[in-house]
């Protein structure tokens, strides 16, 4: 997945979510609640994590479909007596999750295999979260169309391919991302966005249209409507490479921004000892192995050993770059309409 979850609005499709009060039956009878993206997703959750975990201990997890705003506002309305106990979110509504004070502190104390994971997966949300697994953005092209291959973000720029690049809408996966991404190419940071802002203005002769989604990126690259995709993950393009289109993914050589599914246990549960349980269980190697093979995506667990079809997919940590969200998140509302002002068209 929104914000973040490129993989996420591929794959998955949603279900309304009830945001009345009233506290499931699966936690009434000391089971867990927690949220699911859909499609190809939830079934590969469920079966390399979820099942194996109800089968192992005998607690029975209750999976609400939906969207990441819905769980939040659930988890904000209900925070006295949540709903949800264990929120899975991607950004940035995980990071709203910690900003709104709605997640405890996660210790390796009451989950040992925290102890297992790169720092940086709970880092970023100051201890009150944990990631679960990781994809990358990075830029898609055709390498038919394209006058030299790809490398770096700022080949964006490039006068070669004026009118023939597609990049994201505001507000959707991938567009906090490419603002951070190109202030930091030109000097900047989330302290000092303007340098990205006037990058971005520079870079409007290059642009086709803004993308809505992962089928806006598979239909461009294959029309050859638009030449270059920047700040896709790994998941449309390489529905057209596996098919035998001329397109080729890359991380840039500056490194791969992250999309990220994270848990955050609802600070009022009463089966929090349950979802440490949980968690604890889908951080282990083995499980983090076949829920990041079968999805393609990258593990938390610095022990996980994934195949080479993901290693080629998804990069290390060390070819990633993560920034500050808690600086993001508060302005989002004056950059959408900076954005609108001096980008969009």
């Amino acid at each position: 997945m929104l914000k973040d979850s490129s993989r996420r609005q591929f794959l998955a499709s949603g279900a309304t979510l009830s945001l009345g009060l009233a506290v499931p039956a699966a936690a009434q009878g000391g089971g867990i609640v927690s949220t699911v993206f859909g499609g190809v997703w939830e079934r590969e959750y469920r079966r390399t994590v979820v099942e194996p975990f109800e089968r192992e201990t005998g607690i029975r997890l209750q999976l609400k479909l939906g969207s990441s705003a819905e769980w939040l506002t659930s988890s904000m309305v209900t925070r006295r007596n949540p709903e949800i106990d264990l929120m899975m979110l991607p950004y940035p509504d995980n990071i709203r999750a910690v900003m709104e004070d709605l997640a405890m502190p996660l210790t390796a104390a009451d989950i040992p295999n925290l102890a297992e994971v790169e720092p940086v997966w709970t880092s970023q949300f100051r201890n009150h979260g944990v990631g679960l697994d990781y994809v990358s953005y990075g830029i898609a092209y055709r390498r038919d169309l394209v006058p030299k291959p790809i490398t770096s973000w700022r080949d964006l720029w490039d006068p070669a391919l004026r009118g023939k690049v597609s990049l994201p809408q505001i507000g959707g996966w991938g567009s906090w991302e490419l603002i951070v991404m190109a202030a930091r190419l030109n000097g900047g940071s989330e302290d000092n966005l303007a340098p990205g802002f006037a990058a971005l203005r520079e870079l409007r002769p290059n642009l086709r249209q803004f993308f809505r989604s992962g089928v806006d990126v598979t239909n461009m690259l294959s029309s050859g409507e638009a030449w270059v995709v920047g700040m896709t993950t790994h998941i449309p393009p390489y529905a057209l490479i596996d098919a035998g289109q001329p397109v080729t993914y890359v991380v840039p050589s500056e490194g791969g921004m992250v999309g990220l599914a994270s848990y955050h246990i609802a600070k009022n549960s009463r089966n929090a000892a349950l979802c440490k349980r949980f968690v604890n269980f889908a951080l282990s190697k083995p499980v983090q192995e076949n829920l990041c093979n079968a999805l393609v995506a990258g593990p938390v667990n610095k022990n996980a050993v994934v195949t080479a079809a993901v290693r080629e997919r998804v990069p290390p940590t060390d070819r990633l770059q993560v920034f500050d969200w808690f600086k993001i998140v508060p302005q989002m509302s004056a950059l959408t309409d900076r954005w609108n002002r001096e980008v969009a068209f």
